[in-house]
């Protein structure tokens, strides 16, 4: 008989066992050889654990995880395990390997301390049922090159070079950024060198890539733009990889300076953050146009008291909230009471519910997850059967306390 569920034993694995590691991962994701350069011990140089799912000695399930920080709205960063490389081997699916991973990898990070998981999904379908809600989303832009509309928008000072050279002038500007734009997480020099900047291809990074630096008038870094360029000669594309400012007016002019880029037909930015203003500024909305959005950061809440007292919130509220338990590790519910008075201040402690019996919010991690960077407004939740409520009086109110200014974005892929 095949062993399901509890009959696996998820382990973590050693430096010794990076090739059989990475090769298994390469297989999940449909390759004969390894593709991604990522294995056990890069995980380990990055202070985590690379995990395993064995049957009679053959890796049939992997997963990885590392600890990053994460911007919460206000601009507080908390330590999150990033999950990556998770994987089951086409022969062992719905055998229970991912549910033995989950339940092990989320269980360790439960018990160390960490305030939730993230991860980025090659599937929509599949990590929703272990309290994953999708928490910030990014818009694909498109514009051709020269008709963009944004002719009026100043181009201001920007140098181009590969993008190696700007390297540590980017990472500088980044660690700025993350302070401010919520969902942004810390990125390691290990990552920079091998994952952003190297020349593997792996997800969405690799090949050749150029950087452009927007400077102020005193020569300081404001912005920039990492891109490449892709497609047949003649009709190639400039793909901004990732774009970061704290001024949309260097955003609008960035975007312009790729979308001139000589001997190129179009500009695509598919990571774009919601609130990007460049849709709004354009001339010609038809042709420099929103063409589409994804989910990009999945998140998990594991320690909720910690994310909800962490976070600011841009309006009072004073509200008992019920949330579910955790898949696998933990299926009490949690009853907490926040108040906030909307200027900083946050106080989050065990509760009891109204005098009807009822939270006035109650919701699972995954649907809180949508919600705790600002992503989804709690109207939206509620109407989706997502979330409910005691009265819709307080719908307002959770949407203007939880709105996050500005919007949550995330830029990477792990």
């Amino acid at each position: 008989m095949n062993p399901v569920g509890p009959e696996w034993t998820p382990r973590t694995l050693g430096p010794g066992a990076q090739d059989r590691w990475q090769s298994a991962v390469s297989l999940g994701f449909g390759h004969t050889k390894p593709q991604y350069g990522f294995g056990v011990d890069d995980i380990e140089r990055l202070g985590r654990r690379a995990w395993a799912v064995e049957d009679h000695g053959r890796i049939v399930g992997t997963s990885g995880d590392v600890t990053w920080d994460l911007t919460l709205p206000g601009g507080a960063a908390v330590p999150v395990g990033a999950i990556l490389s998770v994987t089951t081997r086409p022969t062992h699916r719905r055998r229970g390997v991912l549910n033995a991973l989950m339940s092990a990898q989320l269980g360790a990070m439960v018990s160390e301390g960490q305030a939730a998981a993230v991860l980025t999904a090659s599937e929509g379908g599949i990590y929703g049922r272990f309290g994953f809600g999708v928490a910030t989303v990014q818009h694909r832009l498109e514009a051709p090159t020269g008709g963009h509309g944004l002719d009026h928008v100043p181009p201001g000072r920007i140098d181009l070079e590969v993008a190696s050279v700007f390297r540590d002038e980017m990472k500088e500007f980044r660690q700025q950024v993350a302070r401010h734009r919520p969902g942004t997480l810390s990125r390691p020099d290990f990552w920079w060198d091998r994952f952003v900047l190297g020349e593997h291809r792996s997800f969405e990074g690799g090949g050749s890539q150029f950087a452009s630096l927007h400077r102020n008038d005193d020569g300081e870094v404001d912005g920039y733009a990492l891109w490449r360029r892709t497609g047949e000669w003649g009709e190639q594309c400039v793909e901004i990889r990732e774009l970061h400012t704290l001024d949309p007016l260097v955003e609008l002019a960035l975007f312009r300076h790729c979308a001139e880029i000589d001997l190129t037909a179009t500009v695509v930015w598919p990571t774009a953050p919601p609130d990007t203003p460049i849709p709004a500024a354009t001339s010609d909305p038809r042709r420099c146009r929103v063409a589409g959005h994804r989910d990009q950061l999945w998140l998990c809440p594991l320690d909720v008291p910690a994310l909800l007292a962490v976070r600011t919130y841009s309006a009072p509220l004073d509200v008992v909230l019920e949330i579910g338990g955790l898949r696998g590790v933990d299926g009490a519910s949690q009853r907490l009471r926040l108040s906030a008075d909307g200027s900083g201040a946050v106080d989050v402690t065990e509760a009891p519910s109204d005098p009807s019996g009822r939270p006035q919010l109650s919701c699972d991690r995954a649907t809180l997850g949508m919600a705790i960077l600002g992503t989804t407004p709690w109207r939206t939740l509620v109407a989706a059967g997502r979330a409910r409520v005691s009265h819709p009086d307080l719908i307002p109110a959770l949407d203007a306390a939880f709105a996050a200014h500005p919007a949550a974005g995330s830029q990477d892929y792990f």
